[in-house]
């Protein structure tokens, strides 16, 4: 071993012929018996500038040297990091979703690579993120598929699983959906939900829990209460998602029953198919969502309630796009039995709805809502009310708009119809504004 003079640092002279730390040479007739000994060749005869430049030279070469294996080791460490942080889990490391659920605890993220999962998954109760390679990717969610085989509930979230617990990026198909219960509240973001079947709740089902649902797509879902979502004694937030062409009996985009208390904004609802009633949304049974924001269009009922129905309960219905709905009463929006005064409707657009029978935009009956600050526009009704139909209720109409709707039948109400056994609320002088209503604007039977 020796000492380097320049430096002081110790090296093995039978592994260098200078110090590996400054590239320092030792003085002729020092005692060396590293590499350049054993050769055991005469050093040759170097002029003194020259051995002057030795030192630094050497010095120069192994500092580089050594900066360079310095950047290839961070670079290395670095790349280890990005790999760990990215990798797959499934199928790298575990064959099924379901048996690194198993194997995971709280905190930990799974990431699921590209392919068609055959399994049926419940998160058991664990607060982890389930994701795919890359949820904010269409392509990656809809080649990253769980599949539920054709019957029971594809994802499952049953045991009070928290916000941590997050389902992000992944097609959920052929099975029962996705069931939130159990006082459960996790995230279920960037999936692609379809082509499931139940009797509830065909795309997700939500009971006594408050998940949050956003920037989803659920779509092509069948089932008798709720195609794309049933949601009963819950208050999820819903947001942001894509809810298009389910198919139920009633509330073919989404039920809201039992004291439910969601806050649905904006959200895409369109082109739903109800055999019976609400095309789009139903809300029944003492439910007060706030249904805000929202484009609810081209949805169809047979019966009643187009693109929204509310029975005995009291939303907050709040600037929404409300278009193109079809149904034989109520195209746009169908209120019946729901008395309180806290039903409001306000700073809404209800346009190109279309009724068989009463109230394009509008139909109401044995009701009470507050309608302010709302425009209707070329709303059509086959026989009564091309804006709205006002049965035995006592509504209030503040500061709306009725311009270019039409009413087909004798009785006519181009704007508003209203029986006989109603009692319209207008101010004095009346602050809604008429335009261009066909065959008139207010009609009292």
């Amino acid at each position: 071993m020796k000492d380097c003079k320049s430096c002081g640092m110790n090296y093995d002279t039978d592994d260098y012929g200078f110090c590996p730390y400054c590239g320092e040479v030792p003085e002729d007739g020092a005692e060396t018996s590293g590499a350049a000994a054993k050769q055991d060749k005469p050093e040759p005869e170097v002029q003194p500038k020259d051995k002057k430049l030795r030192p630094a030279t050497g010095k120069l070469k192994y500092a580089i040297v050594g900066l360079v294996a310095l950047v290839v080791i961070a670079a290395a460490v670095s790349g280890i990091f990005a790999l760990n942080g990215s990798a797959v889990t499934v199928p790298d490391k575990y064959e099924t979703i379901q048996e690194a659920i198993d194997a995971a605890e709280d905190g930990d993220e799974i990431v699921v690579g590209v392919g068609v999962y055959r399994e049926n998954i419940d998160f058991n109760g664990k607060n982890i993120i389930l994701r795919s390679t890359d949820p904010d990717d269409p392509e990656v969610v809809d080649q990253t598929i769980i599949d539920g085989g054709g019957s029971g509930t594809v994802v499952s979230f049953r045991s009070g699983e928290g916000e941590g617990a997050v389902l992000s990026g992944f097609t959920v198909t052929r099975g029962n959906g996705i069931l939130i219960s159990g006082g459960s509240s996790p995230v279920i973001e960037n999936c692609v939900i379809e082509d499931n079947t139940a009797e509830f709740g065909a795309g997700m089902a939500i009971f006594d829990s408050s998940p949050t649902i956003r920037n989803n797509t659920i779509i092509g879902n069948s089932g008798f209460l709720g195609g794309g979502m049933f949601i009963e004694e819950s208050s999820p937030r819903i947001e942001g998602n894509r809810i298009v062409r389910n198919r139920a009996e009633m509330g073919s985009g989404m039920v809201i029953i039992s004291g439910s208390e969601p806050l649905v904004i904006d959200n895409h609802i369109a082109e739903n198919t109800a055999v019976r009633l609400g095309g789009g949304i139903v809300i029944a049974v003492d439910s007060r969502p706030t249904i805000q924001g929202n484009t609810v269009t081209g949805n169809r009922a047979e019966r009643n309630g187009g693109g929204i129905l509310i029975e005995e309960s009291e939303p907050l219905i709040e600037g929404n796009t409300i278009s193109r709905n079809y149904a034989a009463n109520g195209a746009g929006l169908f209120i019946v039995n729901s008395l309180s005064s806290a039903l409001r409707i306000a700073g809404n657009s209800f346009i190109d709805n279309i009724a068989s029978i009463a109230g394009g935009g509008l139909y109401m009956e044995g009701s009470s809502p507050i309608l302010e600050d709302n425009s209707f526009t070329d709303n059509v009704s086959e026989h009564l009310g091309g804006g709205a139909a006002v049965y035995n209720s006592t509504p209030v109409f503040r500061l709306n708009l009725f311009e270019n709707n039409e009413a087909s039948g004798d009785e006519g109400g181009g704007a508003i119809w209203v029986s006989a056994d109603s009692v319209l609320e207008i101010s004095d002088p009346d602050d809604n504004t008429y335009l261009q209503n066909t065959p008139d604007d207010l009609y009292q039977e």
